[in-house]
This record gives C-alpha cells, sequence and structure tokens, in this order.
C-alpha cells in the first residue's frame, strides 16, 4: 500500500465536491451512463478523500502531505 499523500485541505476539498458530485448524480430522474461515471468519479474522490491516499498523485510522485517524515523521497 502506497503512503499518504494527501494533505488535510485537499482531502476536505475531494470529499466535499465527491458527495456534492453523487448528490447531482443520484437526484435524477434516469440514471444512465453519464451519471454512472459521476456516481464513479465521486465514490473515487470520496475513498480518496477517507483515506488520504491518490493513486494518480503516486504515479506523478505528487506529495501534499505536509506531514511526511523523511522516510518521504522527493526530487526536488
Amino acid at each position: 500500500m502506497i503512503e499518504r499523500n494527501l494533505g488535510n485541505i485537499e482531502r476536505l476539498v475531494r470529499l466535499l465536491i465527491g458527495v456534492a458530485f453523487g448528490l447531482w448524480a443520484f437526484m435524477q430522474p434516469q440514471l444512465n451512463g453519464i451519471e454512472w461515471l459521476v456516481i464513479m468519479t465521486s465514490l473515487l474522490l470520496i475513498l480518496n478523500g477517507i483515506f488520504s491516499r491518490c493513486y494518480v498523485w503516486y504515479l506523478f510522485d505528487v506529495n501534499t502531505n505536509k506531514k511526511a517524515g523523511p522516510s518521504s523521497t522527493s526530487i526536488c
């Protein structure tokens, strides 16, 4: 498992956006392909916010967690 790479502000923003997208999708009269895509995206954002890990940021070696200890490696 990867180490935590999301800061608290980014976690909160991802949670809020994920919940907002999920609510919007479920308020639609019919769930077609776009709504299911939005639901999946909102689920991923909510899970990122809860566990403070983002695999896309891991691939690009981005770490917004300020509490990262000496074990974190950085190129810059």
